[in-house]
């Protein structure tokens, strides 16, 4: 019955709907069943309204984190379930798990099956799809069970929530979601405990590098272990996107930890000791990759901070995770382009292998669009809310990037201004790209005609 069910569902997407349509489609599902389960009366603990639980539930899916309830004190236990399971859906992919029902039922997967996976995931060929997809779930659910495990050995108190707060932590971190239910402070009451730190860090770092990055990297870490091979050859059998991605992860983390202490030194990290500070600094930085849980004030940062914060939210993570953003490649292309056009170079080479300039103007448009997104938003932020410019501009990009942080303005938004920040949401989760590309019509432009070349003026 339910093969048959699915069969359907499958054949009707194949002849009517577009691979983007669908990933798009998929998230809204998510969003609407979301909606409906959080505006039922098992889901509250205290009465919210119908704008809440489908800002809520956009949040979770789109793996934000921004919030205008507090999932610990508005929603029961079965809320907060659904919370969580849209955290994990929206982190993962829905087509990835149905995906999975279809290899379990059929076990294949079709062209269309296949290209959605590839289209979602970011991968950059159709090779072993299938094996890549299942392997993808098993290793999040492993790193999720393992981040659980040692999460509890610090939370638990002798009740089964604390079990249940563990576990949602753990997941939510993996997924870059920045949501908890501890309570009203984020993870500041674990500001000191290098454990929950340290844990928490490692799960956003391995949820927001990419699937294709770790999975590269543990191959020719086991290739090295097993031929003894020198570690200049591990560095060297990486693929271009996986060094691509290290390195500015690294960057953007150790430069990010440097601002937050040199700006918040004597002020939202004031009271802390020299070792907490840096830890504390290290957490902020690594969850302006679209965590969004936080160990420190943010209500009363700096303005340098908020600015420098709302950049680095707004490059977000890395392709083919669960963190959103303009993405690491995407912000190391556009420099590099910059540096060579600089250096006067008409091919641009990294690492022995050459860069097409597809990659480059398709880096250039995604960079764009995220700029004027930004722009368009706050021209309408700023037109009806009565917060500052600069406060409105962190959450604008801590929406489109899907990283959660806030200011603490959020439940304080007018209706109009929520929506705002649940469109911005959705369109970081499912991509500008993508939905730009739904409207896309066939070029029936003669693509063999070649034109005189000519050069326009600019800058």
């Amino acid at each position: 019955m339910i093969s048959k069910l699915v069969n359907k569902i499958k054949a009707f997407i194949n002849e009517h709907l577009k691979t983007g349509t669908v990933l798009v489609l998929s998230f809204l599902i998510v969003i609407l069943c979301g909606t409906v389960l959080l505006c039922l009366p098992i889901s509250q603990r205290n009465s919210i309204t119908i704008l809440d639980a489908a800002f809520t539930s956009v949040s979770a899916t789109c793996v934000t984190g921004l919030m205008t309830i507090n999932n610990f004190a508005d929603l029961t236990l079965f809320g907060q379930i659904v919370v969580l399971l849209m955290i994990q859906i929206g982190g993962l992919g829905l087509m990835s798990f149905i995906s999975l029902m279809l290899m379990a039922i059929n076990n294949k997967l079709d062209y269309k099956d296949r290209s959605l996976i590839k289209d979602m995931l970011n991968k950059d060929s159709f090779e072993d799809i299938g094996l890549f997809l299942t392997s993808i779930v098993n290793y999040s659910l492993m790193i999720e069970a393992t981040g659980f495990l040692i999460l509890l050995t610090q939370m638990f108190n002798g009740t089964a929530y604390s079990v249940f707060q563990s576990l949602f932590l753990s997941i939510s971190a993996f997924c870059n979601a920045g949501m908890d239910i501890i309570g009203y402070s984020s993870l500041m009451p674990y500001q000191s405990n290098f454990i929950v730190n340290f844990t928490v860090i490692t799960l956003i770092v391995l949820g927001g590098l990419g699937f294709a990055v770790w999975f590269d990297v543990t191959r020719n870490l086991k290739i090295c272990a097993k031929m003894k091979y020198h570690f200049s050859f591990f560095i060297k059998s990486l693929k271009l996107q996986t060094k691509i991605v290290l390195i500015m992860s690294n960057l953007l983390i150790i430069s990010g930890a440097l601002l937050t202490l040199l700006f918040e030194y004597d002020n939202a990290l004031a009271g802390l000791n020299l070792f907490d500070k840096i830890i504390a600094s290290l957490f902020n930085s690594v969850t302006l990759r679209t965590a969004g849980f936080y160990t420190i004030d943010n209500s009363i940062l700096n303005s340098p901070s908020k600015i420098f914060m709302s950049v680095y939210m707004l490059i977000g993570g890395s392709p083919g995770g669960t963190a959103g953003g303009l993405k690491t490649t995407t912000i190391f292309l556009v420099l590099y382009a910059i540096y060579s056009e600089l250096k006067g170079r008409i091919n641009m080479h990294l690492f022995n292998r050459h860069i097409t300039k597809r990659n480059f103007i398709r880096a250039s448009m995604i960079m764009m669009i995220y700029i004027l997104l930004i722009i368009i938003s706050l021209l309408f932020l700023t037109s009806f809310e009565k917060f500052s410019s600069i406060d409105l501009l962190f959450e604008a990009c801590s929406a489109l990037g899907t990283v959660g942080l806030t200011i603490g303005i959020t439940p304080e938004l007018t209706a109009l201004g929520k929506i705002i920040i649940m469109l911005l949401m959705y369109i970081g989760r499912v991509g500008p790209v993508t939905l730009l590309f739904l409207l896309k019509t066939n070029e029936s432009e003669n693509q063999n005609i070649k034109y005189p070349i000519t050069e326009i003026m600019v800058g």
